[in-house]
């Protein structure tokens, strides 16, 4: 089913605050083809999972990611130039946690209120050094369906416009739209049909956490 013909009416007036933020997110999607929302996360868990990512930084534990999948997987730095580490769905973290919880609930709303039959869900840190890009794609893979929708969760202090490194979203029949990585600031939009692209900061590294929702 689509989206846009099995949406439940939502009384705004009603709902909590995260409800609020989980219904920006989707009308976002419906009105512009994409959803964005900051302080997805309070402050102090932006921190923590920023933290995290230095950490793991610092141990080695990022690695280069790759483009395709399966049998075309590949590394190319000209292509994709971020390292990455997976978040384990049962984290004992505890900021993790508080990101998954949050996202999982964000995950029920949508199910709930749009019929998505959203069944599970993974994410990874992202950390783009200084120079470092990814070139313009969509996060479906051809041989594999399941991702439906991807979400970016920010985790920069104190980013610049100046700064560069925004995320490019190029919506079907729209104007690209760029979006500065602000930490704190989610992002939401199709797997399947949103072609976007990471720009390069050439001032800083910046850091991330790219999820997928999937059937």
């Amino acid at each position: 089913m689509d989206i846009h013909s099995v949406r439940k009416t939502i009384k705004v007036v009603f709902m909590d605050s995260e409800a609020i933020q989980f219904e920006e997110l989707i009308q976002g999607l419906i009105d512009n083809a994409f959803g964005c929302c900051n302080d997805f996360l309070s402050p102090e868990t932006v921190v923590g999972l920023r933290n995290n990512l230095h950490r793991l930084s610092e141990a080695g534990k990022l690695k280069e990611s790759g483009i395709g999948n399966q049998s075309k997987f590949q590394f190319n730095s000209h292509i994709r130039g971020d390292k990455i580490n997976w978040i384990e769905a049962i984290s004992q973290d505890p900021f993790e946690m508080l990101y998954l919880a949050k996202v999982s609930k964000f995950i029920s709303h949508l199910n709930k209120t749009c019929y998505t039959s959203i069944a599970s869900f993974e994410s990874h840190y992202a950390s783009y050094e200084k120079g470092s890009m990814y070139k313009r794609h969509v996060d479906q893979f051809k041989s594999e369906q399941g991702r439906k929708f991807s979400i970016v969760l920010y985790l920069n202090d104190d980013w610049k416009s100046e700064d560069g490194g925004a995320l490019s979203l190029h919506p079907r029949d729209q104007e690209v739209v760029h979006i500065t990585p602000i930490g704190g600031r989610m992002v939401f939009f199709r797997s399947d049909e949103m072609s976007h692209e990471v720009n390069a900061s050439p001032t800083r590294d910046r850091s991330s956490i790219a999820g997928w929702m999937k059937n």
